[in-house]
């Protein structure tokens, strides 16, 4: 009997307790890849891919993965509305920045807004990966 009982408990407790890691896992801070188009003289970039903002962090964190401009690029974190949520920082390859003053609210979709310097003569296709919280 007892062994009957192990064979039915052993797999239920695996069970709860990778539900319980997914559930405590699903409120963490995430990256988001996300592809942008960017237009010349940092004029406007499209909409990419929305993070949900998962923590209370003032931070929100940038990371380039293809930059093609030839003078570089600035981002900060934007809603629905395109309303500034964020400060301003460099958007560096293969490094992240954290852009501080996020004021974004816990629980609601952000986006990275990706604008290339004022004298860059390219419109160019970005590709980053962002959090909405400190990453």
């Amino acid at each position: 009997m007892s062994k009957l009982l192990l064979k039915v408990l052993v797999p239920l407790a695996t069970v709860f307790v990778l539900g319980v890691t997914v559930v405590s896992a699903s409120g963490k801070a995430y990256w988001t890849i996300s592809s942008e188009t960017v237009s010349d003289h940092g004029r406007w970039s499209s909409y990419g891919s929305p993070n949900k903002k998962m923590t209370n962090s003032n931070y929100a964190s940038f990371n380039g993965d293809a930059l093609p401009a030839n003078f570089g690029y600035k981002v900060h974190l934007i809603n629905n509305k395109a309303a500034t949520r964020s400060g301003t920082v460099p958007l560096k390859l293969n490094h992240t920045t954290r852009a501080n003053n996020n004021s974004g609210k816990k629980g609601y979709h952000y986006y990275a807004d990706v604008r290339s310097q004022s004298y860059e003569p390219n419109t160019t296709r970005v590709k980053l990966h962002f959090s909405a919280d400190y990453k």
